[in-house]
């Protein structure tokens, strides 16, 4: 039998009213200032995760994304992202309800990577013979050098490039500093990467001891 594959959408904000009737409004979700506007993206990476999943039977699906708000110590930024998907009537694919799983201790796109395989192998008792990250597309140079950093070659690891934000230019800028310091530090342990760690746990949530010392690696071909 073919190993499973994983098809992984990691958050970027926690959504308040994922019933809304306008899931693109800035009232329906918990912003950071420069996330104005972004709703409606978020929304479509989500959306692009579910039908990469429905592709392939053997395809999971995980929301990746922590607690990061002590304003809303109830969801975690994968919780709402599911019951967005829910609310959308999973764009006609339910039947990805019974293949999807809840990443909910990533506080940065490294642990997305990390712990989402992690959550992954956990639930199926199998390593993915495929991974497949879904988001933006000006962070797909970083997420290959997390996959990079975890063991996985690029004929194993795709990501999917869905849309890009309003202020591309600023995203851009950050995005170079951020790659610089992850080419020093691949696996974020020091200086202002593990700074923002610990300021997006506000609640102090800690993932299992196994996803931080050990490692999931694809599965035999």
């Amino acid at each position: 039998m073919a190993a499973p594959e994983l098809v992984l959408v990691p958050g970027h904000a926690i959504c308040l009213a994922p019933d809304a009737s306008d899931l693109t409004a800035d009232e329906a979700w918990a912003l950071q200032p420069y996330q104005r506007g972004e709703g409606a993206y978020y929304v479509a990476h989500i959306a692009a995760g579910v039908h990469l999943a429905a592709e392939v039977p053997g395809r999971w699906l995980v929301f990746s994304g922590g607690r990061t708000h002590a304003a809303y110590p109830a969801l975690s930024e994968a919780d709402s992202y599911r019951q967005v998907a829910r609310s959308c009537g999973w764009w006609g694919r339910p039947e990805i309800t019974a293949r999807t799983l809840i990443e909910g201790f990533a506080r940065d796109s490294y642990e997305n990577l990390r712990f989402g395989l992690h959550c992954f192998y956990d639930a199926v008792g199998r390593q993915p013979a495929h991974v497949y990250v879904v988001g933006w597309r000006f962070k797909a140079q970083r997420f290959r050098l997390h996959a990079q950093a975890l063991g996985w070659s690029s004929a194993r690891f795709h990501y999917v490039g869905v849309n890009d934000p309003p202020a591309l230019a600023a995203a851009q800028a950050g995005e170079a500093e951020t790659l610089r310091a992850f080419l020093v530090d691949p696996h974020g342990k020091h200086g202002r990467l593990a700074a923002k760690r610990a300021a997006r746990n506000p609640l102090g949530d800690t993932p299992p001891v196994h996803w931080t010392t050990t490692l999931v690696l694809p599965a035999e071909p």
